[in-house]
């Protein structure tokens, strides 16, 4: 079959596509652009930069026309319509960026987490990428003739394209490296070769072959005591340090909590991702957050560890992204959905201890604050902070109203924990306890243009990365050790070697230095 491509008249078509892609597509990647370009008087780059990219996206399209199928073509350019659409609206409304741990992100989300995020402007966007959908499909001036026919024309456009870009390149390229080197994270928004290099990079990432199971801590042993020990540990959803009163913040979020006299609260304390599908299962491993990647979820983690010493484990779930297969190995796990408050994880709390009387580790998976429907994760009586954004449409509700709500949510937070503390009191008596409360991950609440969470960690905002840890032991010594250090630097690599020495488990793989308690 003879290739196929345009006669010379459709490339207007051709053009007003790629401005398209161009203008309509890049307009979070042009406003952070000019924002550097015209702050460091680098004229070249903010007047140049729009042509450019518009001849890259003509060069694109005229390659796809290389294609031996008018179908293939048009399915391919519906496809970069519609991609571009859907990533435009996340990283316009929310600063988001469309990279690999991004596609994990969606590929987790449950239908009522993609609920939340129906709004009237998604639809509309939606709407206009169906609208020229069909212009190309049915409308648009694009023919076809054989390779023979107009071939010079045709390439002419092609080979002109290029080499303005490469003209432009080789006079310039100094300038633009040394520009984009120095604000490497522009590329990120590039819409849409980023979301689609990101998913080529997520799609191989599980074709690959699947790396062997790995155990680890085969040498471990534990003592055995007349009086138990009791850990539970929070793993809170999206709560950010800086809206914590026990942090500073000037509002009351945490009036329950700051009564108290024996709890710490942890001021610098960092997370391992950005998003649950990365910290949850980064933070119970053994490797550090510079050592992570999908790849170590073959190893065993330290709920596994635990077990095999023989601690019981009880996981109860009220995240809707669910345990991020830390626990999958576990066999009393229990996922509430999120479809309810997070009070559902105390639900028999007291029933499910006295079952056993053994060294026990409960995880308390919480949906928290995790939005943007922030309205839903918290009952009335908790609606303290006015006035609230209850709805999911970030963008009908001023920051205010946003932070109101999102305070609200940290205000039922505190009331989970003060409640969980209240339980292990009331234990005291059978068993040596201690509460742990970290949060995965923070949140983004409008600051500079962005929204919710996810960003790649090496440019996401401190309030994604700095999140919440607070602590409870009933054991003084312990309470006076960690008290001294609140200031000191920590993060969730410390989870994994904390709860070994909390259950003094004796392994290889314990670094001491790593051990919050130690």
């Amino acid at each position: 079959m003879p290739f196929k491509l345009l006669t010379s008249h459709s490339q207007r078509a051709i053009v007003l596509l790629a401005l398209g892609l161009t203008l309509l597509y890049n307009l979070t990647f042009f406003s952070k652009l000019f924002y550097f370009a015209l702050e460091e008087d680098n004229y070249f780059i903010a007047i140049s930069a729009p042509f450019v990219l518009a001849l890259i996206f003509i060069c694109v399209l005229n390659f796809i026309l290389l294609l031996p199928s008018k179908t293939l073509f048009k399915i391919l350019f519906v496809a970069l319509i519609f991609i571009g659409a859907l990533s435009s609206y996340f990283i316009d409304s929310f600063g988001a960026i469309i990279d690999a741990n991004m596609y994990t992100n969606i590929f987790q989300t449950d239908s009522g987490e993609i609920r939340d995020l129906l709004t009237p402007k998604l639809l509309l966007y939606v709407g206009a990428a169906t609208l020229i959908s069909l212009w190309v499909l049915f409308k648009a001036p694009i023919r076809f003739e054989s390779f023979t026919q107009e071939f010079a024309q045709k390439a002419l456009v092609l080979i002109v394209s290029l080499l303005i870009v490469m003209g432009v390149y080789m006079n310039f390229g100094k300038s633009y490296s040394s520009f984009f080197r120095n604000h490497n994270e522009l590329k990120m928004y590039i819409n849409p070769y980023y979301p689609i290099a990101s998913f080529v990079k997520f799609a191989y990432s599980k074709i690959k072959p699947k790396p062997i199971f790995t155990a680890i801590a085969m040498d471990a042993t534990r003592p055995i005591h007349e009086k138990k020990k009791l850990v539970v540990f929070i793993l809170g959803e999206t709560a950010r340090a800086r809206n914590f009163a026990l942090f500073g913040y000037a509002r009351p979020t945490n009036p329950l909590l700051s009564k108290r006299d024996d709890i710490v609260f942890l001021n610098n304390f960092a997370s391992c991702g950005t998003a649950t599908a990365i910290s949850v299962p980064c933070m119970f491993s053994k490797f550090g957050r510079a050592n992570w990647s999908e790849a170590k979820e073959s190893y065993e983690n330290i709920v596994d560890v635990l077990a095999k010493t023989g601690v019981r484990i009880l996981w109860r779930d009220n995240n809707s992204g669910g345990d991020k297969k830390v626990a999958k190995r576990m066999s009393d796990v229990i996922n509430y959905g999120g479809k309810g408050f997070d009070d559902v994880l105390l639900r028999d709390f007291q029933v499910n201890i006295d079952k056993q009387y053994k060294d026990t580790f409960v995880v308390l998976h919480q949906e928290g604050s995790h939005g943007p429907t922030y309205f839903k994760r918290y009952p009335d009586t908790f609606k303290t902070f006015t006035p609230t954004c209850d709805t999911q449409d970030l963008e009908k509700c001023s920051q205010e109203m946003i932070v109101n709500t999102y305070n609200n949510t940290i205000l039922y937070t505190d009331y989970i924990i003060n409640e969980t503390i209240n339980l292990l009191k009331a234990n005291e008596d059978k068993y040596d306890t201690t509460l742990i409360y970290i949060s995965d991950h923070g949140e983004s609440l409008g600051e500079n243009g962005v929204y919710l969470h996810g960003l790649p960690y090496m440019i996401a905002p401190e309030d994604q990365k700095h999140v919440p840890a607070l602590f409870y032991f009933s054991d003084k010594a312990k309470y006076e050790a960690l008290h001294v250090k609140a200031n000191e630097r920590f993060s969730q690599d410390n989870l994994f070697h904390t709860l070994l020495g909390l259950f003094e488990v004796k392994t290889s793989e314990y670094t001491p230095n790593l051990d919050l308690t130690h």
